[in-house]
């Protein structure tokens, strides 16, 4: 992967929090809009705008996954200022929304297991 393609990738990666325009992408790393474009989608398979958006979903799972934040909070914290279109977009990438993947996940029995439940008791 060519040292522009990298630095655009670490500068998404940096930013999930705010809109980042593909202007901004490309300026960042000294390419006209089309040339970065172009090049982004050659080197990863698919155009920079859906690239951000996998990222912002899988740091979203993951956040679901291993934090307490509220769903808005986490919908904030990967760049997306309306929550319907956060959840509407996890929706169509994972088949379930944001409370019910969490849902989902916290309830597997590997999680369960080793864990205190709101029954047992805690020396």
């Amino acid at each position: 992967m060519s040292p522009k393609i990298r630095a655009a990738i670490s500068f998404l990666n940096t930013n999930l929090h705010r809109v980042v325009t593909t202007e901004e992408l490309a300026d960042s790393v000294k390419l006209s809009r089309s040339r970065y474009s172009h090049l982004f989608k050659l080197e990863t398979g698919m155009p920079p705008t859906h690239y951000l958006r996998r990222i912002r979903m899988n740091r979203a799972c993951e956040l679901l996954e291993t934090s307490f934040m509220s769903v808005k909070e986490i919908a904030a914290e990967v760049g997306y200022n309306d929550g319907a279109h956060f959840m509407r977009d996890f929706k169509r990438t994972y088949g379930a929304t944001p409370s019910q993947h969490r849902d989902q996940f916290v309830n597997t029995p590997e999680l369960k297991r080793g864990h205190p439940t709101k029954n047992s008791k805690i020396d």
